[in-house]
């Protein structure tokens, strides 16, 4: 992670939660579920409770099957820091090879309105106030203020 991101040094930033699971779709919804009582205990309201455990959804079901391929025996994980303005950062991390976010297809354009996928990181972008693709985009940062 960088010294800064979004303005906040690495240092004012706060563990919150911390877990790696095996890449497999079955564990998504325990990974959102314990999230989601770590927002409720930092007394995140509802509504933003529910726009970041819609958003790490997304982003833990790319990790499992874009990241890892659906091979449970590889990790992913997911972690949460907060600043004590009460800015959140949620990362979600896998071993693949990343994605390049510049070459991902716009889901409004064409063809892609009626394609059955494409829309995990878009949408991400759309709930959260700001989103980072870390290099070599195996990695994405989540801000929610």
């Amino acid at each position: 992670m960088p010294a800064e991101f979004s303005g906040v040094p690495e240092s004012e930033l706060s563990e919150r939660f911390d877990l790696s699971v095996p890449a497999d779709a079955e564990a998504i919804a325990g990974v959102v579920d314990a999230l989601a009582e770590t927002l409720e205990h930092l007394e995140v309201p509802e509504q933003k409770r529910f726009e970041i455990a819609l958003a790490v959804q997304e982003a833990l079901a790319n990790a499992v099957v874009h990241g890892c391929g659906n091979d449970p025996s590889k990790q992913i994980r997911c972690r949460l820091q907060s600043n004590p303005e009460g800015r959140i950062l949620i990362s979600v991390t896998d071993p693949g090879p990343g994605f390049n976010p510049e070459r991902l297809p716009d889901p409004k354009q064409d063809g892609n309105v009626y394609a059955d996928h494409g829309r995990g990181v878009y949408l991400i972008r759309q709930l959260m106030d700001e989103v980072q693709i870390a290099r070599p985009g195996n990695e994405i940062r989540m801000w929610k203020y």
